[in-house]
């Protein structure tokens, strides 16, 4: 009788260990996978043309930024692995050649020469 109650409590003490481990195995919970990396850089406008003047507009869109000839703008917020298409824009509306340029970390110079702007 003493045996078939330790069988009892050993049997039980073994289920509960083995119910235990299988529940915590099943129940945690795998990391999210990693986003993508975003990397900022900046892109510096040079010009270098006397006729190279006005608002600079990167994408479609005006920085609010001037740059006067000779001069230098940079763009901040910028990410990198995307491209950025930039112009001059003057106060009559008169825009220069676009230049494409794909954007890297770190420091990226697009300059602009008379025959940009003409």
């Amino acid at each position: 009788m003493r045996n078939k109650f330790f069988k009892k409590i050993f049997v039980s003490l073994l289920l509960i260990v083995v119910l235990g481990v299988f529940s915590v195995g099943c129940t945690g919970v795998a990391p999210p996978p990693p986003g993508p990396i975003v990397l900022p850089c900046t892109l510096t406008i040079n010009s270098q043309g006397f006729d190279c003047w006005g608002y600079v507009w990167v994408n479609g869109a005006s920085t609010g930024q001037w740059i006067d000839w000779n001069g230098s703008v940079t763009v901040t917020g910028l990410i990198a692995g995307t491209v950025a298409n930039v112009q001059i824009r003057d106060n009559w509306g008169w825009s220069s050649l676009t230049k494409s340029i794909v954007l890297t970390a770190g420091q990226n110079i697009v300059t602009f020469t008379l025959l940009d702007c003409l």
